[in-house]
């Protein structure tokens, strides 16, 4: 494929693109639809699973995190007292 190719298709995606938002614009839900949508997939079990899954991930990480700065700072000071005994 050429560049000047190349070029003439990216110009056609990106008319494609500019049609589609124009004619999307137009098509918008009411606000009381996606905000009656928004409070059920709030209280949706996948949603409560998903928050819970989050916050297991972030607990965990923590956990990891702490883990390796505490064996990090154990090894420095190990070091540092090897060196002052020698």
């Amino acid at each position: 494929m050429t560049e000047q190719s190349s070029t003439i298709l990216f110009n056609d995606f990106q008319s494609l693109e500019e049609r589609f938002s124009r004619f999307l614009r137009k098509q918008r839900p009411r606000a009381a639809y996606v905000k009656r949508l928004k409070e059920e997939l709030k209280n949706s079990r996948i949603f409560e699973l998903r928050r819970s899954v989050g916050a297991i991930l972030v607990a965990s990480f923590g956990v990891l995190f702490a883990g390796t700065l505490s064996v990090s700072i154990a090894v420095l000071v190990q070091k540092a007292r090897r060196r002052l005994k020698v």
